[in-house]
Parts: C-alpha cells; structure tokens; sequence
C-alpha cells in the first residue's frame, strides 16, 4: 500500500455560484471525485433555486485529472456557455453553467496532482490518497447509436432522456453493490469492490478464499436493460435506445481518495482496460452483453453448474497480440438464468 498526501486548498479546482443578491460563493472540489449539485440539503452543492431540480447535476473528477458536468436528467437541463449539454461534458477553465437560473463559473485551478509526497497522520484539511491493490469486476454499459440519437431527437428531449439514463443506472448499480466509477461519453463504467490482495497475489477464480460475486454485477446489467426498455417507452424515441455491455474480473490498482467527510475509489490497470475491450467486441459478437474467461469462472462457480445461455468464442480485441476467451449472450437468456 502507499500512502499520498496534498493540501485539499492548494491550486484546487472551484466553482463560483452567483448568489441572488449579487455575492458569490466558493466551492472548492477537493476531497472527493464527485459532486452533486441541485435542490435537496444532501447535496455537495446545494442550490437554493426553484427552477433547479431535486438531483440537477453532477461534476465527475476522473483519473485523467479531467472534471466533466453530467446532467441528472433535470427538467429545465444544464448548460456549458449557453449550449445544453446530454452527455458528460469536459469542462474548461472559465466555462460558465446555467442550471436552472442557477450561473456558476469553473475555475480549473490545477488539476495535474502535485508531487506525492510521504506523509504520517495526514491534518484534517488534507486529501488522503491510498493505493491498494483488491480484487474487483468492472462493468462497462455503452448506449448504442448515440450519434444516430443526437440526430434525430431535439436538443432538450435527447438531454431529458440521457439524464434519466445516467441517473437510473446509478441507483441501479449502488443498489446492486456497485460504484460507479467514471461516466464516460455515453457509457458508465461501474466497479465492484470484492476483497484486497497483497501486492503479489496471484488472481484465479478456483484458488480464491472468496469467490467474487458475479450473480450481483450481472443482475446490475440485467435491471440496465430492462431500465432501457422502460425509457424507450416512455418517451416518443425514432428508434429504442440499445445498450452494449463488457464484464471482467481481475486485480487492480484501487486509488481511494478523500478525507474524514468524504471517501471515493477508482479503479486503474488492465483489468479495467479489458473491460472496456470486451464491452467493444460485443458489436461484432451481435450480443447484448459479453464476459471475461475469469468472471465466467467465477459465476459457475457461484452457481455451481455451468451457464448454459452463454457462448464462449475467441476475439481479437484492440491492443492485445493474443486472442481472448470471452463468453456472451442476450440479456433476455441471462435474465432466465439468474431470475432476476
């Protein structure tokens, strides 16, 4: 494990809120990897405005030291400089918001992380940052045809209906276990935490004191899916919303960080990679969702017999030299199998 240390106010990104009498408030995003912003007290960022939504939107830090706003499906949407956005947005230094009535002004500060240095007890104003490596599966749930949506639906119902999206898969992967880890263009990608490895462990699902539970990250993606249904018939959409979906289960690198108030967790390393490279082969594959050798060990192992609606096919996946035993199948055959 090591142990990292910066000052939670040193060249930290913000945000300025404009109050209705002219004042500003700061915001310092510092001590977590996200931030809710709308209506309700139990929010990071509480807006006192009508026109703002319970859950209005969320500011994502990611790993690439890059800060996106997601809107929450919120019923008068978000704005970056005037233009509203559907998708997360990368947000640049001086960019204006509109949420509601709502203006608010980022400033990126510096977001490249300074230089670790060692720390014992870390003050309370500190960011505590620890590396551990865990055993952990990795979701990736992508919209398909995105671009074809951006064309055919207007501006404001292609927001509401992606908000809703965003917003619905979340709960519906914490209410399974997991986390999500990164909104990504139009995909999430979700994280379950199983145990901690030492630093040399070895992973193999039939050499695992804990087997992982796969059951719960797949039936996530099965209430997904059937999430998706239930947005194509609630909204007048040209064509159904389909979902592509990649799960692998492996070692990685988990960076926790935040302070006493607030913990958040990443993911990082290949297991995460391939997830992503599954998630992608599921096009050419012509499959709802697909699976990593491991975690198809893992689920039979959890259900003690094998899962017979799954076919096991060898792919060629972007930047690996050796093909990869993945297994998949459609989400209506997964939903059989699992009961969910």
């Amino acid at each position: 494990m090591s142990i990292m240390s910066q000052s939670a106010t040193t060249a930290a990104p913000y945000v300025l809120l404009k109050e209705p009498d002219g004042s500003q408030r700061k915001h310092i995003l510092a001590g977590a990897t996200a931030w809710t912003l709308g209506r309700d007290e139990d929010n990071a960022i509480v807006l006192t405005d009508p026109s703002v939504s319970r859950q209005h939107a969320l500011l994502q830090y990611l790993d690439d030291n890059s800060i996106y706003l997601i809107d929450l499906g919120s019923r008068n949407g978000s704005f970056v400089n005037n233009r509203r956005v559907s998708i997360p947005t990368l947000l640049q230094d001086g960019d204006h918001l509109t949420l509601g009535q709502s203006e608010i002004e980022f400033r990126s500060g510096s977001l490249a992380s300074p230089e670790p240095s060692p720390s014992v007890g870390p003050k309370q104003s500190d960011t505590l940052v620890l590396q551990t490596r865990w055993l952990i599966s990795v979701a990736v749930v992508d919209v398909r045809g995105y671009g074809q949506l951006t064309q055919q639906l207007d501006e404001r119902l292609l927001s509401q209906v992606m908000g809703d999206w965003f917003r619905r898969g979340g709960d519906i992967i914490q209410q399974h276990g997991g986390t999500v880890d990164k909104y990504i263009g139009d995909a999430i990608m979700a994280v379950w935490f199983h145990a901690p490895q030492a630093n040399t462990a070895p992973f193999g699902a039939g050499q695992l004191e804990v087997n992982p539970d796969v059951k719960s990250v797949l039936r996530a993606l099965v209430k997904l899916f059937q999430m998706t249904e239930q947005l194509n018939h609630e909204f007048p959409l040209p064509s159904p919303i389909r979902l592509g979906a990649g799960v692998n289960t492996g070692s990685a690198i988990v960076r926790q960080v935040g302070n006493n108030t607030r913990q958040e967790y990443t993911a990082l390393g290949d297991t995460v990679n391939l997830a992503f490279r599954i998630e992608s082969s599921t096009r050419a594959l012509n499959a709802d969702l697909a699976i990593s050798q491991d975690s198809y060990a893992c689920l039979v192992k959890q259900l003690g017999q094998p899962a017979s609606c799954f076919l096991q096919q060898a792919v060629e996946l972007k930047g690996y030299a050796e093909h990869h035993q993945v297994y998949h199948c459609d989400v209506g055959s997964l939903q059989a199998l699992l009961g969910a």
